[in-house]
């Protein structure tokens, strides 16, 4: 299974508008969800499960699900470690900084810490209170934990039982099956606020990641036909496809796109907070809009990343998860000398601000991707083979 540049490089798109959406700049309202009723969040999540899908997948036929398991399992921990040294870091220096400098904002961003610290500090490590921000990374990690599960059942039955499941409880989401679970935690006398849990469904965010489980368990034997099957250049590859396909989708999401920001159109804007498009439920038009945007990008967008090759987007895409934990304190950060009266007001402040951003995630990645460059340079010094000896002179004293 060779790994897909293209689909680092879209990676790398999604955490550049990810950190655009998540710092206080004139940015912000441009970068939220920016192509319809879609975020950033949908892809990025999307994306990780395709390739955990593509490549466990396979491993689980040849290696068996105890091989697939110990190392999903030993990613999770490695993601929970992320997480767990981003609570540190917010119940310390965030704490601090709202404490010392009167930070209203950041005082509520930990309103439930400041509440209540013993209970924020022992149900944050168990992944019940998830602070804004916060809360991709937990549900990533029980997505994680359960995977072996999911792909060894889809091996045995199929992904038809899967997918159909999945839909129903994404159905329950939408019924609001959340907010009973809720209320039998409540139940338990546990003082947790439903605005102190994740923002996201995790009954209808799971409908991304077995979807994107499923195609990309196929991907390999996609790939092998793509392998087998004559180079076409653009003008070929444009042929290729389904034009009657891929116009009727474009026009879907153009209805979406003019709708999200009330440039006309036969579809009515609609409110952003409307369940048909809810973001943290998944509603129903929003399925249909990322549907559609997914189909554009596997049609034009990857095929052209594949000729372009933009090597900082591929850079970012490799340790995608890195950089997006990396990104996460300046964030915090950024709102916390805004709410302060320091301010980014200026475009120049703002600029400087964005800089900064985008010099940690290209140092983190930069770092998380030294093990590679390594590897790929001592390849190709055992490729070159070993070094020849320099010929020895001999000098004739006659």
């Amino acid at each position: 299974m060779t790994r897909c540049n293209e689909l680092d490089a879209v990676r790398g798109v999604l955490l550049l508008v990810m950190a655009a959406t998540h710092l206080p700049t004139g940015l912000n309202p441009y970068a939220d969800q920016p192509f319809g009723y879609v975020s950033a969040a949908e892809g990025f999540v999307f994306l990780s499960s395709f390739l955990v899908g593509s490549i466990y997948s396979p491993l689980l036929l040849e290696r068996g699900v105890q091989y697939v398991r110990e190392r999903l399992w030993q990613r999770a921990r490695k993601l929970y470690g992320f997480h767990l040294a981003l609570l540190v870091f917010a119940f310390t220096v965030v704490a601090a900084i709202a404490h010392l400098w009167h930070s209203q904002g950041l005082h509520n961003y930990l309103l439930f810490y400041f509440r209540a610290p013993a209970w924020a500090m022992v149900s944050a490590p168990l992944l019940l209170y998830q602070p804004p921000l916060m809360d991709i990374l937990p549900m990533y990690v029980v997505f994680l934990l359960l995977t072996p599960m999911l792909l060894q059942l889809a091996a045995r039955r199929g992904w038809w039982p899967l997918l159909t499941l999945s839909a129903l409880l994404w159905g329950a989401a939408q019924l609001h099956a959340s907010h009973l679970l809720y209320g039998a935690l409540r139940l338990t006398g546990f003082p947790l606020p439903h605005d102190a849990w994740s923002a996201f469904d995790w009954l209808a965010w799971q409908l991304v990641w077995v979807a994107g489980l499923w195609l990309g368990s196929g991907q390999r034997r996609r790939q092998q036909l793509a392998a087998q099957a004559p180079r076409l250049g653009l003008r070929g590859y444009l042929r290729s496809t389904r034009p009657y396909v891929l116009l009727l989708t474009a026009m879907v999401a153009a209805l979406f796109l003019c709708s999200r920001h009330h440039l006309g159109g036969p579809l009515a804007p609609i409110d952003i907070n409307s369940p048909l498009v809810d973001k943290w439920k998944l509603g129903p038009l929003r399925i249909a809009n990322f549907a559609a945007i997914g189909f554009i990008v596997s049609q034009l967008v990857l095929p052209a990343l594949r000729w372009l090759r933009v090597a900082v987007l591929e850079l970012l895409g490799r340790a995608s998860l890195q950089v997006f934990t990396a990104h996460i304190p300046v964030c915090i950060l950024a709102d916390g000398l805004l709410d302060s009266g320091i301010g980014f007001g200026s475009i120049a402040q703002q600029a400087c601000m964005l800089a900064l951003m985008l010099a940690v995630m290209l140092l983190v990645a930069w770092r998380t991707d030294a093990p590679r460059r390594t590897a790929a340079l001592a390849s190709a010094r055992r490729a070159a083979g070993p070094p020849r000896a320099a010929p020895v002179r001999v000098q004739n004293r006659d």
